[in-house]
């Protein structure tokens, strides 16, 4: 019996976006479904929505009334996305969010992880320290707590997180996503030729996975790593 084909996964997303976070979800569920079927490599690709968010983070009802234009609109939206959040197993609590932070460093200690094969566990655990319990994931120090809760070794990660290393790979791979045409999160990318973008339901993330590994493709739509 030949082995399932690889399937390549190319994850454009941002850590303070509720909708990357409902999305790297539904992907788990389309995955499941296959239920071996093709063999996923998942690859996080950043994207800093905010970029120019200060290192001390926005102050979270500011940042609704710049993107919504009243926290009030704001606050229905996250309501809404909080109850879709049901569905999915994830208890968003807003109202433990007091500032959205620049996630340069999560971004950064995500792809420290996934050379240790631990991307996955803790970019999930990003989400949920940010989403549902409140975590300042800007903090280098709280980024630390949580790799050291996923696997890692705290003061490795510290050390790392204090220096440079990788913080021109996360603004390359920013550039390289807006190239290719990935302009709002989230975005999957399936063997670098066949994107969905926003939050899809698993069944529509499975069609695409089935057109990705199975079907010839006229035009592809590249993701650089």
């Amino acid at each position: 019996m030949s082995a399932p084909p690889v399937l390549t996964i190319d994850l454009v997303s941002d850590l303070v976006s509720p909708w990357c976070y409902l999305a790297q979800r539904r992907l788990a569920r389309a995955l499941r479904a296959l239920d071996g079927a093709c063999l996923p490599r998942i690859r996080w690709q950043p994207f800093e929505i905010n970029p120019a968010i200060k290192d001390a983070g926005m102050a979270v009802d500011d940042y609704l009334e710049s993107v919504f234009g009243s926290t009030e609109a704001g606050r229905e939206v996250l309501a809404d996305v909080r109850d879709v959040g049901e569905g999915e197993g994830i208890q968003f609590d807003f109202e433990r969010v007091a500032s959205v932070p620049n996630t340069l460093a999560a971004h950064r200690l995500i792809l420290l992880a996934e050379e240790f094969d631990s991307g996955e566990r803790v970019s999930d655990a990003l989400f949920r320290g940010f989403f549902e319990e409140g975590r300042d994931i800007g903090n280098i120090s709280v980024l630390s707590e949580v790799a050291a809760e996923t696997g890692m070794d705290a003061a490795a990660t510290l050390q790392y997180l204090s220096g440079d290393r990788n913080r021109d790979t996360v603004r390359a791979r920013h550039a390289q996503a807006q190239s290719a045409g990935l302009t709002a999160v989230p975005g999957i990318v399936f063997n670098r030729r066949y994107a969905v973008m926003g939050v899809q339901e698993p069944e529509v993330l499975i069609a695409a996975i089935d057109r990705a590994v199975f079907e010839d493709l006229d035009e592809e739509q590249m993701i650089a790593h």
